[in-house]
């Protein structure tokens, strides 16, 4: 009886720790989607011209097909290896954010996405959060969260909300809750049918999905409204829904 007692009191303290390090984690997003930083993270290209015989390398194996400027690099041990790595910051034709880790004398990519480097936190393993702002037809706040392994390998997990859903407060304390509804991006009532202007789909005023016994992370309330966190997989979405 002792021992089910003693199992079930370190069961209930992993969960309660488990729960803790994903609450922390979860409001580190949302404080950078909440107040987005002005200015980019703090490039630093000090030791880069040391590689410029470098080759750096795709995922998929082309070479050579990063005209790097010094200017847009920060270099990081972030496999914590003792070598440093790189965080490409591309502004070419919008931002865009590479990881190429240090492989011999060259480096090799491992990740590529849109956004800007934001946040980078280096423990055991590395995390790093890259923010892609709306643009063009991508009418999207999407805050990326790649954690970094000792073999490379990397987790990730998107967050995002509509330009149009704003969040200037949340909750205190956040709450997990089962509901159903229409998830829309704002707390009006809005079913006008129209045509998406990028896409040519037909859309329904400012639905995002309808839900039905979803568990979501309740981050504010608005009379009889929720913005909530629907997660789904790797990938979240923030939006409002009627209570």
């Amino acid at each position: 009886m002792k021992n089910n007692a003693l199992f079930f009191f370190i069961g209930c303290l992993f969960l309660t720790l488990f729960g803790y390090a994903q609450n922390d984690h979860l409001e580190t997003q949302l404080k950078l989607l909440k107040t987005p930083p002005v200015n980019i993270f703090p490039l630093d290209s000090e030791g880069f011209l040391k590689m410029k015989n470098a080759t750096f390398f795709t995922k998929n194996g082309d070479t050579d097909v990063f005209d790097i400027n010094n200017e847009n690099v920060h270099l990081i041990d972030f496999n914590n290896d003792g070598q440093k790595d790189i965080i490409y910051q591309d502004t070419r034709h919008y931002t865009t954010t590479v990881l190429l880790t240090k492989k011999d004398n060259d480096f090799v990519e491992i990740w590529n996405a849109p956004g800007a480097l934001v946040d980078i936190k280096q423990e055991e393993q590395t995390t790093i959060h890259v923010l892609s702002r709306p643009i063009g037809c991508f009418d999207m706040m999407m805050l990326s969260t790649l954690v970094i392994n000792s073999d490379n390998t990397l987790s990730e997990n998107t967050i995002a909300h509509y330009s149009d859903t704003k969040m200037s407060t949340i909750n205190k304390v956040l709450q997990q809750e089962i509901i159903s509804g229409i998830l829309r991006t704002r707390p009006v009532i809005n079913d006008n049918k129209k045509i998406d202007p990028c896409t040519g789909d037909p859309k329904t005023g400012n639905q995002i999905r309808t839900i039905k016994n979803k568990e979501v992370v309740v981050i504010k309330t608005q009379k009889e409204w929720l913005l909530v966190i629907l997660k789904e997989k790797d990938q979240s979405i923030i939006g409002w829904v009627k209570d």
